[in-house]
């Protein structure tokens, strides 16, 4: 790669660039074809162990992606979410792969080249943070409850099925578990002895034959929507708070029917094992029967996610 940069470093400009990158100015740079962006972009980058390139497209994304990777081999590119059809899934979990992949790149790198859109770094992202917080991290000799790390994974995004066959999958058949890691090429197999890991071996998944014997993994999350039970019974704290609040500046304003359907409306709430129904309710005719739950039951879903259903009363 030095070979590439030299060239770079001998122009007349470069120093003035160096200089106002140390200052954290804004530049300006005009005048190149595509082919020397690129070029630009590494040689200067290349003292700074993270970079990140922002375009206007995710096609132009792409394209400087496969231009980069003639300096950066490591370089990764984080899509924008689909907001029409990524919760649909339309194209399966592919950008969520993508986008996971990334992620678990700037974690474990020291050094991260990543390539992605505006309308990327637009929606809310996830804290790298609560990525690394919940991930689980298993090595031969560790023990595991199989009931607890089953709902553990759901929690973080995984589909129980019978036999796993694509990436975001796990299943359990006896003291066997079975995960496909979603930044992964090749699924974990882990045997267990009652609670103790006993092997891991990654396998591949139309042979199930083993590929290779390993001593530790780590499994990434399979959605961006962590749903814990602290953070559900925050957001209803939450949605209790602003209620009262509302009330209150109803009756300030003397709007005493306002405040009152407020006020008659009770928070019940069902717990099992698998999901939390939520039900907000008013004898009132006029309000409506509200219903949220967050779906965690292993068959159902690939990913946690929140009905909301409004019946008449």
């Amino acid at each position: 790669m030095e070979v590439l940069r030299s060239p770079i470093r001998e122009l007349g400009v470069y120093e003035e660039i160096e200089k106002s990158l140390k200052k954290k100015e804004k530049i300006l740079l005009s005048g190149c074809i595509d082919s020397q962006k690129i070029h630009m972009m590494d040689g200067i980058g290349a003292p700074y162990k993270k970079r990140l390139i922002l375009t206007y497209s995710d096609q132009r994304m792409r394209e400087i992606y496969e231009d980069m990777r003639t300096y950066d081999k490591q370089v990764k590119m984080y899509p924008a979410k689909d907001l029409i059809f990524f919760e649909a899934d339309i194209r399966g979990n592919q950008l969520l792969t993508e986008r996971m992949k990334t992620m678990r790149h700037m974690i474990e790198s020291e050094h991260s080249t990543v390539v992605t859109t505006f309308s990327a770094l637009m929606t809310p992202q996830i804290p790298l943070k609560i990525v690394k917080k919940n991930m689980i991290s298993m090595k031969k000799g560790d023990n595991f409850e199989l009931t607890k790390l089953s709902e553990k994974l759901t929690v973080l995004g995984y589909e129980k099925v019978y036999q796993v066959e694509g990436p975001g999958q796990f299943s359990v058949r006896g003291d066997i578990l079975d995960i496909f890691d979603l930044t992964e090429e090749n699924p974990y197999r882990i045997d267990f002895w009652g609670d103790e890991i006993e092997n891991i071996r990654s396998f591949d998944c139309l042979s199930q034959r083993s590929v290779e014997p390993l001593e530790e993994i780590q499994i990434y999350p399979a959605t961006e929507m962590i749903i814990t039970d602290s953070l559900l019974s925050d957001g209803m704290d939450n949605i209790q708070k602003d209620a009262e609040k509302q009330e209150k500046y109803f009756r300030e304003k003397h709007m005493s029917e306002e405040a009152g359907r407020i006020k008659r409306r009770k928070i019940y709430t069902m717990k099992s094992s698998s999901l939390e129904i939520r039900v907000i309710w008013s004898p009132t005719s006029a309000i409506s029967l509200t219903v949220w739950i967050p779906f965690c039951k292993p068959l159902q879903r690939r990913r946690p996610s929140s009905i909301w259903m409004s019946l008449p009363m």
